[in-house]
């Protein structure tokens, strides 16, 4: 599969018609554009042209025309060094993030590393080529090389002598060595420091917020707590869902964990996939494809080679003080042994869960975690650290990956949270801008946003069964269309002060990670990379392909997205052209020569294929609209037929939750079309 190559483009806002391509196909997208350089006359006077037309140029509508070099109080010599001075400015800047960036995997590399981040390090008397890293007071951590690549990796925490139980430095370690192997693709020369070095900071700052200093309160304990309380949740969960499948379902274990993951309160992970510590995950990506499990990768998932991409929430602590949030607090008894309340507990609560189709948590709210007197102190001033005081540390859920969510959503999560979010972020950032085009001007910044409709273009190459039953290549031209952005916020990190937060937040999460994940897959183009190939090795062509290809690819398709990102509900619909069609537009001759002919059976023409889908909370899909299955002759009753449709509805939404992309679906509807006017 091709990655996507991206046109963007504005159109003019129109009403879109619900079963109709939304923009002709016969405007060819637009070529490229020769790029001019900024000392240039040219530029200059595109400059002054766009400036005295009041378009919002340089001096907001004040001409250059008036403004020479002298009035502005620069000559050519002035200007020669202003450019000078810019070129090393940026000359420092890319020093300095080359500087900041791990070096190679190597001893030295290491070294450097550890110096670089104030761990000390001292070589094993024992062992030849082994370095022991003192991660502060409550993590050791040995590395072996041999020939300047790595043995082995070992690490030993506090956790692993109070907490036996959750094998925290065994599985951490595994972590820690797939670190510093090569990745899929990847030669052993370009594997480099970062992801190791990004695990050593996470386990420095949990040492230093729980050093003496600070109160001397555990963060590996008080993360162990919320890991306990969760899994208690999840094993309930579990056992509830492979409760209601048949005891011989294939992958039957695996598919009950991936419901309770992505419908239900997460799975939580200690030192699982490649992520130091504690992690909920929430949603994946192609949950109902289960690759066989295999003997490196205790899931599916975790396989190097596999396709489910995971959603997280990363549980880690950071510095706060204790008067303006609340505190972290060590203890297992997030919630009750029983997880659910009874049903006679609260008539209210159980009612409401009843109609919401919900269960009843028991969540507990465990005492506050007060601070010891130090043995010795030297400041008795030092209020921070007295007896009888809260610890100035809070929990955190980082997201991995970031998440985009509308501005209302943004806002509605800081609520759950209990604290208030930054009023000083006037960003007009979008969804179209922060999630598909990192790398652009956002086009929240466009002085036309609500006159305009958002264009994106891309091309990719899906698999797909032809006539005869095998498989072939066929190239997917797509367009996305967003008539209203939708002004957006990256979710990054969310700090919380009770586990149940984060599952109260889990729905909505998942409702927009699922329109996330299918609309990234056609339309994301990586910020700073060059735009990517066809297969084949050439940039796709603007002008029409031929039909057939000498590698026996299928004929090109042009698939059409209209995506409303608006709360609560996002919603896009689908334009695929009928595979009976040969063009995806009616062909005006055609209709005047119908019209005039004698003939009273007029060239039949096929609209294209529509289905228009809304992602509710737990990213369940619902068809709304679809005009692929027509009135149903043999089903006289109107109750008869709208079950039918129902149960249509209830299968278009079903098949694209199974395949998990659009491209793929699109080409099983053009079949399914075909299917329906058989059986009609």
């Amino acid at each position: 599969m091709a990655t996507p190559t991206p046109k963007d483009k504005e159109t003019p806002s129109r009403h879109l018609n619900a079963f109709s391509s939304p923009a002709p196909r016969s405007v060819p997208p637009s070529g490229n554009i020769n790029m001019m350089s900024y000392d240039s006359p040219a530029v200059l006077n595109m400059l002054n042209d766009v400036a005295s037309s009041g378009m919002g140029g340089v001096g907001m509508g004040i001409t250059m025309s008036g403004l020479g070099m002298s009035s502005l109080g620069m000559s050519a010599s002035a200007m020669g060094r202003a450019d000078e001075a810019e070129r090393s400015r940026r000359l420092r800047e890319i020093i300095d993030i080359i500087g900041k960036k791990p070096g190679r995997v190597s001893e030295q590399g290491l070294l450097a590393l550890c110096k670089k981040m104030g761990i000390p390090c001292e070589k094993h008397m024992d062992e030849a080529g082994t370095w022991s890293l003192l991660i502060g007071d409550e993590a050791l951590c040995d590395v072996t090389f041999k020939n300047d690549e790595i043995v082995s990796v070992n690490l030993q925490t506090g956790l692993d002598e109070s907490r036996s139980d959750l094998n925290f430095g065994a599985t951490g370690s595994e972590i820690l060595v797939r670190s510093l192997k090569p990745l899929p693709g990847q030669s052993k020369l370009n594997v480099t420091l970062e992801r190791f070095s990004e695990s050593l900071e996470k386990l420095l700052t949990l040492d230093k917020l729980g050093s003496p200093q600070n109160g001397g309160v555990s963060c590996y304990n008080a993360i162990a707590g919320v890991y306990t309380s969760l899994r208690k949740l999840f094993e309930h969960e579990k056992k509830t869902e492979l409760a209601n499948r048949k005891p011989d379902e294939r992958f039957r274990t695996y598919r009950a964990e991936r419901e309770v993951l992505c419908k239900k309160s997460g799975r939580p992970r200690l030192n699982g996939g490649s992520c130091l510590g504690l992690s909920l995950e929430y949603w994946m990506d192609g949950r109902a494809h289960i690759d066989p499990p295999t003997e490196s990768a205790s899931y599916p998932e975790d396989h190097r080679w596999s396709r489910n991409k995971m959603y997280s929430l990363t549980i880690e602590c950071e510095s706060s003080p204790s008067t303006l949030y609340t505190p972290i607090r060590i203890s297992d008894d997030w919630i009750s042994d029983a997880v659910e309340k009874s049903a006679d507990a609260d008539a209210n609560v159980s009612l409401d869960n009843m109609l919401m189709n919900t269960s009843s948590i028991d969540w507990l709210d465990p005492k506050p975690t007060y601070l010891e007197a130090p043995e010795q102190t030297d400041d008795a001033m030092n209020l921070d650290s007295a007896a009888g005081r809260l610890p100035n540390v809070r929990f955190v859920a980082k997201f991995n990956p970031p998440l985009v969510v509308p501005l209302a959503v943004h806002m509605q999560l800081y609520q759950i949270v209990g604290i208030e979010p930054r009023t000083d972020d006037f960003r007009p950032t979008t969804f179209a801008g922060l999630a598909l085009r990192p790398g652009e001007v956002d086009p929240g910044m466009s002085n036309t946003t609500g006159d305009r409709t958002h264009e994106i273009r891309s091309s990719r190459t899906v698999l797909v069964q032809d006539a005869s039953g095998g498989d072939s290549d066929r190239r997917h031209d797509m367009s996305l269309y967003i008539p209203k952005l939708e002004y957006s916020r990256t979710l990054e990190s969310l700090p919380f002060s009770h586990p149940k937060q984060l599952v109260e937040m889990l729905p909505v999460l998942r409702q927009y990670a699922h329109v996330t994940s299918l609309i990234r897959d056609c339309f994301y183009l990586a910020p700073e990379k060059p735009i990517p190939t066809h297969k084949l090795g050439k940039h796709p062509t603007t002008t029409a392909p031929p039909q057939t290809s000498a590698q026996g690819e299928l004929p090109p398709v042009q698939l059409d997205v209209t995506l409303s990102y608006n709360p609560p509900t996002p919603r896009f619909t689908l334009h695929v052209p009928h595979p009976d069609a040969t063009t995806s537009s009616p062909d005006v001759s055609d209709l005047l020569s119908g019209l005039l002919s004698d003939t009273s059976t007029p060239k039949k023409y096929h609209a294209p294929l529509a289905v228009t889908i809304d992602i509710h909370t737990n990213g369940e899909l619902v068809a709304m609209e679809q005009n692929i299955h027509a009135h149903h002759d043999s089903l006289e009753q109107p109750q008869a037929q709208a079950e039918f449709f129902d149960k249509k509805m209830k299968i278009l939404a079903k098949v694209l939750d199974a395949a998990d992309d659009l491209g793929v679906w699109a080409e099983w509807l053009r079949q399914e079309a075909v299917r329906s006017a058989r059986k009609d």
